[in-house]
Formats: structure tokens, C-alpha cells, sequence
């Protein structure tokens, strides 16, 4: 797969982004991995950009295409917004990699505030979040976590849940990171409220094989859209396909599923290092 834009030129495309107050821009990193830029801050979801799944697990689960960009690449994002504890979206490497920049804190869910401990991580560089709790990490930029079910809820012995789906809160515009999950009304009445305007959920899926196999699935493309439309989202993203050949779902149903049920919605398909920039 081509990637749009890699390495250097595509670190320097996002420094060089200028952005009003009314707009987002965001870049695909591969898998669920999103770098998002408002005005001069920047938050990175999901970074898997390392070959590390791979090299812990073997075939099959090689990458279709090279991280657009590397973690050492990274280390001058201001916030890295961590879903949940597998390896293609808190991926040791990377985030050890980014460890030692004195730019960024790394927020992740409560639950695995003791693993990232275990990576070197100090305490000051980390935030922990619960389901429901909201916080301000800057003027105009606020974080909510809401608890995922990949394919269910789990939480730790504190009760914490260890799978998390974000909506982020830049100046007006709200944005809502599903992580890993599958559909369930409780998520489509915390989004109404939350009136979104960008969500990015997966679209590749579960069955028997995969499930065999110890893969944990998520929404398949009509749940994605489903979810999107009775939320009220503006603008929808498919995510979670086209990295690992074994686990992907061809977003060509997703396509067709919103023409022939919702034309109207509008949702934008990526390519490996491209940039998108939203208006509200």
C-alpha cells in the first residue's frame, strides 16, 4: 500500500499546518493511530508505528505498509491518548521510544497506569482516566473517557475499565475516538449528548474464525455507520482496517452500506499518512 506522505516530509507538513480556531486537522498513522492538530497543539491516538506485533507474534501479523511515521518523530506531540492494552494501540515500543520527551504527557486508561510504570514511564508524565471522568488539559481542550466493549466490558479489581473510547473537545469542535469497541446503546446516548461532530470508529469486524484465533473483534461497517447516524455525527472515519491482511474488512461495504441506507452522511476514507483538515 502507498503511503501519501512519510518520514520527514510528513513531519514537516504538520508543523508547517496552520490552523484557525474553527478547524481540526487530522493525519491516519495506520490502524487506529491518528495524529490530530488544533491551532498548535497537537494529540496523538493510538500510535502503533513500530513493526513490534510482528515481531512478538510472527506471521501473519505483518504490516501491509511502513509507519508513516516513527515514534522518535513524535516526541514533540503534546498529549498521547492511549484506548486500551493491545499491542497495534499501546504498543511498548513506541511509546517507550517517546518516553523521554519533556513535551508530552501520555494518558491511558487507569487500568494500565501500572504497566506503563513498568515501561519507565514517571508520574508526572501520566494521567490516568475512568469512564465518565472529563478533564481539562488546556484551555479549550478537553478530554472525556467512556467505557468500550471489546466484545465486552473488563475492568481490573478497582473496577476500572480496561477498554476506553475518548471524545476530545478542541475550542467547538468535538471528536469522538471509539478505540476498540462494538456497538451498544448506552455509546449511541453518551454521543447524542455529546454532539459530535468527527467520529472515527472501527469498521473490521468479528466472526467464529477470528475468534478461534484469540482475536478480539468490533464493529463491522454497518454497526460504525448505525452508531454515526443515531449519534447525530457530522462526519464519520472509518478505521481499524487495512493494516493486518488476517483481521480487515474491505471498506468498500462500508461505502456502499452508507449510499444505499444514509447518502447523506458525509465520512472521509484515509490513506496511510494523509491529511484531512475539518471546518466547522
Amino acid at each position: 500500500m502507498k503511503v501519501y506522505k512519510n518520514g520527514a516530509e510528513l513531519k514537516e507538513q504538520i508543523s508547517a499546518t496552520l490552523l484557525p480556531e474553527q478547524a481540526l486537522a487530522l493525519w491516519a498513522l495506520g490502524q487506529e493511530g491518528f495524529l490530530v492538530k488544533w491551532m498548535k497543539k497537537t494529540m496523538l491516538f493510538d500510535p502503533y508505528l513500530t513493526n513490534s506485533v510482528y515481531e512478538q507474534a510472527g506471521p501473519p501479523w505483518s504490516r501491509a505498509f511502513e509507519p508513516p511515521l516513527s515514534p522518535e518523530q513524535c516526541r514533540d506531540v503534546d498529549y498521547v491518548v492511549v484506548s486500551h492494552h493491545h499491542e497495534d494501540h499501546m504498543d511498548g515500543q513506541t511509546l517507550q521510544a517517546m518516553r523521554e520527551s519533556a513535551a508530552t504527557t501520555f494518558i491511558v486508561p487507569k487500568a494500565h497506569l501500572p504497566l506503563m510504570k513498568e515501561w519507565g514511564f514517571a508520574d508526572g508524565q501520566l494521567i490516568g482516566m475512568s469512564h465518565g471522568q472529563s478533564i481539562e488539559l488546556e484551555t479549550g481542550i478537553r478530554l472525556e473517557a467512556f467505557a468500550a466493549k471489546h466484545e465486552q466490558f473488563e475492568q481490573d479489581e478497582a473496577g476500572e475499565h480496561k477498554f476506553l473510547g475518548y471524545t476530545a473537545s478542541f475550542g467547538g469542535i468535538q471528536l469522538y475516538h471509539a478505540g476498540d469497541t462494538v456497538g451498544f446503546t448506552e455509546l449511541v446516548a453518551w454521543l447524542q449528548a455529546k454532539k459530535i461532530d468527527i467520529a472515527l470508529l472501527p469498521i473490521n469486524g468479528r466472526d467464529f474464525v477470528r475468534g478461534g484465533q484469540g482475536i478480539v473483534g468490533n464493529c463491522n461497517y454497518r454497526e460504525a455507520a448505525e452508531i454515526a447516524v443515531q449519534a447525530g455525527a457530522d462526519l464519520l472515519i472509518p478505521m481499524h482496517y487495512g493494516l493486518f491482511a488476517h483481521n480487515d474488512e474491505n471498506p468498500a461495504y462500508f461505502v456502499d452500506y452508507l449510499y444505499r441506507h444514509y447518502p447523506a452522511q458525509k465520512f472521509h476514507m484515509f490513506a496511510p499518512g494523509e491529511r484531512f483538515v475539518y471546518f466547522k
